[in-house]
């Protein structure tokens, strides 16, 4: 291993930023994450993302190695919305939704009781053009929002709707979901996290939820924007996807793979989520990945997305617990 030369982090636009010389050992980063965990920890909280640049990380098993040497415990993807390929036992590939349309901006796993506190990313293989991953501070979302749609979420709460197929359909089936074969355990699973659930006649599994749109951060206090359901909703889809999509499921929105309503059972319209997505993507930031680039990101301070991209793209990511 090289001479260790330990930077200084440092605010740049959204994120700190902490850069090391270009193509440095990840082991180095690690060495110096273990021995400034509170620095780190410090940055972390106050810009909701700290992003590592100059690293030599170009595999599956450098990533995984760094995100083991930092000590950070793993969880893992279960109950999810969008099916992920798992390339090791801790490291997924961030996601592989159709590379033409954008993934609009959420915190992971915002729709259930538990989430990852973290998420580390790290890009092996940059796009051609496109394929950045925006950032969003989710405590300015809820403060730019309009008083009276935050108003409306926080009195009615949000209802999650997820149809999940049993092997053949739209979206992920409930064996992918789960991670298991077992409706026992996927039982257990859903009142540990208090849902709702109905298996229907052709095998498939209805899941419904009701969470608040606004939570605190546990270490601040800090109140963030955290709802998820824009991507839930079915008006965030282009109209002629949409209404292909509505073909297949017979005209009945709740029987597509996602949908949202609010908590009462009363629509969310479509002027309201436009306003939202619209508040959001005006907080968003966009930086373009360079190869080796180390991205850890709060989950709840920090909202992501993908944006349209060309060529090959290999972002992948840890959860930490």
């Amino acid at each position: 291993m090289s001479t260790i030369f330990y930077p200084e982090i440092k605010k740049k636009g959204f994120s700190h930023v902490l850069e090391f010389a270009g193509k440095t050992d990840p082991a180095e980063f690690a060495a110096w994450y273990n021995l400034h965990r509170n620095e780190a920890e410090a940055a972390l909280l106050e810009s909701g993302a700290l992003l590592v640049q100059g690293l030599e990380l170009d595999s599956t098993e450098s990533f995984g190695a760094v995100a083991g040497a930092m000590e950070e415990e793993f969880t893992d993807y279960i109950d999810i919305s969008y099916q992920r390929r798992r390339l090791s036992s801790n490291v997924y590939i961030s996601t592989e939704y159709d590379a033409s349309f954008p993934i609009k901006m959420h915190n992971e796993l915002s729709y259930a009781n538990y989430w990852p506190s973290r998420l580390l990313f790290a890009c092996l293989i940059p796009s051609a053009t496109g394929g950045e991953t925006p950032l969003a501070d989710s405590r300015a979302v809820l403060r730019a929002l309009d008083p009276a749609i935050v108003e409306e979420y926080r009195r009615k709460q949000v209802r999650y709707v997820r149809n999940l197929h049993n092997g053949q359909g739209l979206g992920p089936s409930w064996q992918e979901t789960f991670k298991t074969n077992d409706k026992a355990l996927v039982e257990q699973y859903c009142q540990k996290e208090a849902m709702l659930w109905h298996w229907k006649p052709d095998g498939g599994l209805k899941l419904e939820a009701i969470r608040p749109p606004v939570r605190k951060h546990p270490k601040t206090g800090a109140e963030v924007w955290f709802s998820v359901a824009e991507l839930y909703h079915p008006s965030h889809f282009e109209q002629e996807y949409y209404e292909g999509l509505l073909e297949l499921v017979n005209g009945d929105e709740e029987e597509l793979p996602l949908y949202a309503s609010f908590g009462d059972g009363t629509k969310i319209s479509n002027e309201t989520v436009a306003a939202v997505i619209s508040t959001i993507e005006q907080q968003r930031k966009l930086r373009t990945w360079q190869q080796g680039d180390l991205l850890l990101v709060d989950n709840m301070l920090t909202s992501h997305g993908r944006m349209p991209y060309t060529g090959q793209r290999k972002i992948v990511v840890y959860l930490c617990k």
